[in-house]
């Protein structure tokens, strides 16, 4: 008896088992969408076949890639005897048949392939169900970002707060439709490339070689493309495009910094000093309710609130995680800058030292912070060797943060060491 109910209850247990993988539904799609191409794997529900070698693809995208199609079960590929069309072949003509002319400029309809069969190499198990990956062209997407800036006044900066959000722009141009799917994205930011020459009118020596990198300037290097798995879901419509919000912040502090760079504010500085560029700076990290890196994309800021025109577009770069998401906001003329650099003095034992002098003026109310970043612009090679205010040091640059009182000034001076860069 105790065999009869052990068999029993084994039957049982398959058949419910069995009965649970017909009734299981596919995930949905996985599209990870890149510059004019998506890389999709679409799931589908288990048959319950313990040894599968032969599957049927009856909805495949007119426009996918077939060559690299994979067949995968639940945690790796499944090798792939052959694949071909299963479709209606146009009848041939019999003897007898009149023949039809038809004009050169109308082409035949495509041949109907509806179903790809596909011959496994092995058996497989379909117990779990199994999926398909493959390439599909005829993908992009669009990143768009709105911030509004609160706390900033005509003579005061209060406690900044910001609300983000951002959306993505999926464009799907082939005939392929995915219902509820997961998407990611990957691609470069395309604002790291160098900007183009401006269009002038130049007397170049011809036989000089320098001459060369107007003519021929060098190709810019390529792109490294980024992954970013925002995993949102998205109804992506055939011929369509389709908006999906991938992040949102509602009033979260936020930092501003005036930032004074050496290749803005340049030495000499006219009398009076130049304004200084003002940054929004949101930090990328989970309590501000986002910890994940962000595509680039436009930005359209408003200040107070989101009506009427933007107070300014611009574009928002790259921003990985751990890191800070910087919008410009312009430059401010109440906050101004003044860059002075000495002459060069011979020291004894060959090298040389030159002093910088960089005076910082607060108009606003309320106090402010500032950010310094000096390039020295000198083709020798450059040591610190004393500034006023302490810094940070790079193998290009130095920089200052500091914090300027309501109506104030700050000077910085520093001075380089100046020496011959060694032989190679």
């Amino acid at each position: 008896m105790r065999v009869v109910l052990r068999q029993l209850l084994m039957l049982v247990a398959s058949v419910a088992a069995w009965a649970a993988a017909a009734m299981a539904q596919a995930a949905p799609a996985l599209l990870t969408v890149g510059p004019g191409w998506a890389w999709v794997r679409e799931s589908f529900p288990p048959s319950g076949e313990k040894a599968l070698t032969r599957l049927v693809w009856t909805n495949p995208p007119a426009q996918c890639d077939l060559d690299t199609l994979q067949v995968w079960n639940v945690r790796r590929p499944w090798p792939m005897q052959d694949w071909h069309w299963l479709g209606e072949e146009p009848a041939a003509p019999a003897p007898d048949d009149p023949i039809r002319w038809q004009p050169p400029h109308r082409t035949p309809p495509p041949p109907s392939r509806p179903h790809v069969e596909i011959r496994l190499a092995e058996p497989m198990s379909d117990l779990l169900g199994h999926s398909l990956t493959y390439r599909l062209p005829g993908f992009n997407w669009q990143a768009f970002y709105r911030v509004i800036v609160r706390g900033i006044g005509p003579e005061s900066i209060e406690s900044v707060q910001v609300d983000l959000e951002a959306f993505l722009h999926i464009q799907n141009n082939t005939a392929a439709t995915f219902p509820d799917a997961r998407v990611a994205i990957v691609g470069p930011d395309e604002s790291l490339l160098p900007a183009t020459k401006p269009f002038g009118l130049l007397a170049l020596d011809y036989d000089n070689p320098l001459t060369d990198l107007w003519r021929n300037p060098p190709a810019p290097g390529p792109l490294v493309p980024a992954a970013y798995p925002l995993d949102v879901t998205a109804s992506i419509p055939a011929h369509g495009r389709a908006e999906v919000r991938f992040a949102r912040i509602t009033r979260k502090p936020a930092q501003i910094t005036h930032v004074c760079h050496s290749s803005v504010i340049h030495a000499p500085t006219p009398q009076g000093g130049r304004p200084l560029q003002r940054v929004l700076q949101i930090p990328n990290t989970p309590a501000m309710g986002l910890g994940y890196a962000l595509p680039p994309g436009r930005a359209d800021l408003f200040l107070g609130a989101a009506r009427g025109t933007p107070f300014q577009s611009g574009r928002a770069r790259h921003t990985p995680f751990p890191g800070t998401l910087e919008l410009d906001l312009g430059t401010v003329e109440t906050v101004r800058a003044m860059r002075q650099m000495g002459v060069e003095e011979p020291l004894p034992e060959g090298a040389k030292q030159v002093d910088y002098t960089i005076t910082l003026t607060n108009g606003l109310t309320s106090p402010i912070r500032v950010q310094v970043i000096e390039q020295p612009l000198t083709p020798a090679q450059w040591n610190l060797v004393r500034s006023s205010v302490p810094c940070t040091i790079s193998s290009r640059e130095l920089t200052f943060n500091l914090t300027l009182p309501p109506h104030s000034a700050r000077t910085i001076t520093y001075r380089l060491r100046l020496s011959a860069r060694p032989q190679s």
